[in-house]
């Protein structure tokens, strides 16, 4: 009986001890994953500002060249 109890109760301590590794895992995952967007979003925002100083590059010569035509 002792025995039974002894398996039961070091089957027990696998399982929570699993599932608490299991949700660090998961913790980890999602921190990493939580990184990777916010590295995407930095990169889409930079490329973005350079699209639109380029853009912006392009009026201003274009606004100089009307004029000069003028």
């Amino acid at each position: 009986m002792r025995r039974k109890l002894a398996i039961l109760f070091a089957t027990a301590l696998v399982s929570v001890s699993g599932a608490t590794a299991c949700s660090g895992v998961q913790e980890d995952l999602q921190k990493r994953a939580q990184e990777e967007v916010e590295k995407g979003h930095k990169q889409v925002e930079q490329k973005v500002q350079e699209g639109q100083q380029r853009v912006e590059e392009e009026v201003k010569k274009t606004q100089k060249h009307v004029e000069k035509g003028r």
